[in-house]
């Protein structure tokens, strides 16, 4: 009896570790942890700023920009949305001209192109299947 004892305890004591490293994984439908649980001093937390979203249709562009709806050519604060694209928009104010991009730790590059090869004529393509020769061997004495 004592012997299958310690054989639990060694068990339970080897899958403790495993128990241990196990995590739960995130909920990807779950909302986000500010909303469902209020900031420690009970202020609601102002949202983020910046381009948040861009909307483009055949007949509309627009931008929502620190949660306001922009039309293409209306005015965010003192600056006119001039331009929307895919992943950016250009506002221009008495400031200049202002890109806010969706991913602002993101940069974006263009793909280079390469110079394709010329193609292969069909009578040097070599198939995947290769012929070998039997090799004689010599038994040593």
């Amino acid at each position: 009896m004592a012997n299958g004892l310690s054989k639990q305890s060694a068990l339970l004591a080897l899958m403790l570790p495993i128990c241990a490293l196990a995590e739960e994984l995130p909920d990807p439908t779950r909302p986000p942890v500010a909303i469902l649980a209020p900031s420690a001093t009970g202020a609601i937390e102002a949202p983020a700023t910046g381009l948040q979203s861009v909307i483009i249709s055949g007949h509309r562009r627009a931008a929502i920009i620190d949660g306001e709806t922009v039309e293409l050519g209306r005015k965010h604060g003192d600056a006119r949305l001039i331009e929307v694209n895919e992943s950016s928009v250009v506002l221009k104010g008495s400031q200049g001209r202002q890109v806010l991009t969706l991913f602002p730790g993101v940069k974006m590059t263009s793909k280079v192109e390469t110079k394709a090869k010329p193609p292969v004529a069909a009578d040097k393509v070599q198939s995947g299947k290769h012929k070998t020769k039997p090799v004689a061997r010599k038994e040593g004495k």
